[in-house]
């Protein structure tokens, strides 16, 4: 039988830590299924969705403290389901760029506005970027939500322009096809 689990680290970045995550894992016949990484300040952080035979998958949760010590990160573990278990509605992907002057709050009023509309973020990336022209810190959000059905694409837009206009916060969001 087929097990899934992910993981998530963190710890002090430095060069080979995604070798040696991969070096583990493929040394106990785990396969990485997906995987994100990047260094935020100081630290490394990566999220693995990993699979293998149950009992492969066992023994490599065992063997945890073995990663720990060889990366020197902090790893925590959790069984999940399959990715094609996962209960998914019908929906129309879209993909939204949000842009803006960095300040405190950006993320919390556009994940707010979807929530209100039963909308779930798929994927969030975000960065704040220095402008050497203006020597603004510039913040830019790219996610991918998932629009039910029910959910009135007009109304939406009317939501997200109103944020717009009251942060000032440049938010385009089209829907994709592939991702």
């Amino acid at each position: 039988m087929r097990s899934y689990v992910v993981f998530s680290s963190m710890g002090p970045d430095r060069p080979g830590l995604a070798k040696e995550f991969a070096e583990f894992f493929t040394a106990r016949g785990i396969n990485i299924e997906r995987a994100r990484g990047c260094v935020l300040g100081g630290e490394f952080g990566m999220i693995i969705l990993t699979s293998g035979k149950t009992d492969d998958i066992e023994r490599l949760i065992g063997d945890l403290d073995t990663l720990r010590q060889k990366t020197g990160l902090d790893v925590y573990v959790r069984k999940t389901k399959a990715p094609s278990h996962r209960e998914v509605l019908p929906s129309i992907p879209y993909k939204l760029i949000a842009t803006a002057i960095d300040r405190p709050g950006i993320i919390h009023q556009i994940s707010r506005t979807f929530q209100q509309r039963g909308i779930s973020i798929d994927d969030i990336a975000t960065n704040v970027d220095n402008n050497p022209v203006t020597g603004a810190n510039v913040f830019q959000m790219v996610c991918y939500f998932s629009v039910p059905p029910a959910v009135k694409i007009l109304e939406l837009k009317n939501d997200l322009n109103r944020v717009s206009d009251e942060y000032n916060i440049d938010i385009r969001f089209d829907a994709v096809i592939n991702k």
